[in-house]
Formats: C-alpha cells, sequence, structure tokens
C-alpha cells in the first residue's frame, strides 16, 4: 500500500508546471498562437522571395535577349550631319548594349577632324546617346580644291553639305598646292587673312558674317565681297585695315539699313577719312 508522504510528494509534482529543458517554463496558449503566426509569416516571406527571385531572374534573362542597340540619339552637331554621324554608329546597331564599350565609339567619332569631344552613354532598354562638340571652322580655302580651316589655323575638311552657309571664302592663296587636311598653314598670306577674319569676327561680327569671299592683291590690297548684295568692298593695303574696318562700322550705321551694306557698285576704303562709293545703274 501506498504510504501517505509518497501520495503527497506525487500530487504536488502533478500540480506544479512542467519546466522545459534549460530551465524554461512551458509557453502559454497565446505564446504559441504567436510562435505559430511568426512560423507563418516567416514561410509566406519565403515563397515570395523566392517567387520574386524567380520573377527578376525570368526579366534579366528576357532583357539579356532583347537590349541589341536598336536607336541611336546624337546631340550637339551642326556642321556634320546626323547621317554621317549615324554611319559611325551602323556597326553597333543589333549588338547587345552591355557588350559595347563606349570608349571605344567616342575614339570612332573623334578620329573625324571635324569632332572635337564626343560622349557615348547606354540607355537601356536599346538607345545609345551620344554627345559631340565639333570643331567650328573660321572660313573657306579655295585651293585646288576647297578645304576649311579653324581659328588655329588647322586644315579642315569641308562641313556636310546644307550645314553652314555663312564662311566666308579666302582666295588667291599662293601654294594651293601645300594644303593638307589637318595641316597647320604656314604661309604668311593665309594667316594674314586669318588674322583678320579673327579680328572681324571679334570686334565686327555684323562686317564678318556678311562676308563671301575675301583676298588679297598688291594693287588693290585687301578686298571683300559681301553675301548679301555681292558688294565689292576695298579695304587697303595691311596697315590700313584696322582704320578701314572702323570707317566701314561706322559708314553702315550711318546708312540705317540694318546690318549690311546696301547693294553698292563698289565701295571703297583705301583713303584715309574717306568712303568711296559707286551706285549701280
Amino acid at each position: 500500500m501506498w504510504s501517505l508522504p509518497w501520495v503527497l510528494v506525487t500530487l504536488t509534482s502533478l500540480m506544479m508546471p512542467c519546466v522545459m529543458p534549460g530551465g524554461r517554463m512551458p509557453m502559454t496558449w497565446r505564446e504559441l498562437r504567436i510562435e505559430k503566426m511568426r512560423g507563418l509569416l516567416w514561410g509566406i516571406f519565403a515563397v515570395v522571395s523566392f517567387a520574386l527571385l524567380g520573377f527578376l531572374s525570368s526579366v534579366y534573362a528576357e532583357r539579356m535577349e532583347t537590349d541589341q542597340v536598336e536607336r541611336v540619339t546624337i546631340y550637339g552637331n551642326r556642321i556634320l550631319s546626323t547621317e554621317r554621324l549615324q554611319s559611325i554608329l551602323k556597326p553597333y546597331m543589333l549588338q547587345r548594349l552591355e557588350a559595347i564599350n563606349p570608349d571605344s565609339v567616342q575614339a570612332q567619332f573623334t578620329r573625324h577632324p571635324l569632332v572635337k569631344t564626343a560622349k557615348v552613354s547606354r540607355i537601356y532598354p536599346n538607345e545609345l546617346q551620344v554627345r559631340i562638340r565639333e570643331v567650328y571652322p573660321i572660313a573657306y580655302l579655295q585651293g585646288n580644291t576647297y578645304f576649311s580651316i579653324d581659328a588655329d589655323g588647322r586644315i579642315l575638311p569641308l562641313p556636310d553639305y546644307g550645314m553652314i552657309y555663312t564662311l566666308p571664302i579666302i582666295t588667291g592663296i599662293e601654294n594651293p598646292d601645300a594644303l593638307e587636311t589637318e595641316k597647320i598653314v604656314t604661309d604668311a598670306y593665309t594667316l594674314n587673312m586669318l588674322q583678320l577674319l579673327i579680328r572681324l569676327r571679334q570686334q565686327y561680327p555684323h562686317i564678318y558674317q556678311d562676308i563671301s569671299e575675301m583676298n588679297y592683291t598688291d594693287e588693290q590690297g585687301l578686298k571683300l565681297i559681301t553675301s548679301s548684295n555681292s558688294t565689292p568692298v576695298l579695304l587697303g593695303k595691311y596697315n590700313q585695315i584696322n582704320q578701314s574696318c572702323a570707317t566701314l562700322d561706322a559708314f553702315i550705321n550711318q546708312l540705317g539699313f540694318g546690318s549690311v551694306l546696301p547693294a553698292y557698285r563698289y565701295v571703297d576704303l583705301r583713303f584715309a577719312n574717306q568712303v568711296v562709293v559707286r551706285e549701280r545703274k
């Protein structure tokens, strides 16, 4: 028969809560419910994460198949046609955008003498964007063929047809055979004409913009022909030109016909403080 002390010990042990391993008390019903909810939320998070990862992977895989260059956009060109510049990009069309090296494409553009700098950007999903700065000529040169020239005296190819009309043409070059693209001019005649144009562009831009042609001879000195009315203007010897340009500017302003000369048969400024004109019949 059981003894009374043993029964008391047994009943007491049954009434006491169970102790979890490590000394923790068992969870209450509310705590157990919270724990189950937490597990459920972690499960949902894991499922959503794997689903999102799968979706992004499929999108990336699809993009890797469709990021071929289909469009090019060019900014900054004034003297080179968009068609010419797009032809530089033709070898890159339908290539994967990710595989194109912008530095390599930029080098293709800057090889052209009329391109100073180029910046190429990849615009996803399928566009190449190009921004260029051009070398802007100050005049044309008439030799055995036509060239253009910048303010530093570097001989350049012609701008594309239809891109620019307002540049003066330097004629009467003494050694036209020496003209070659990307060389620097060294003959005194062309350098003197170039310096004159730089001065006119800075001090009298309206006169510079109205020059169609210019040349120098020992007999007449410097002669300009205007773009607006094909009026010959005689400015005299090199040592007279500064004064002649100031006189011409004052004469144009006095006439009040805007910034260009009217249609005279000629305008002669070779005599100090005089403007000799001959009317057209």
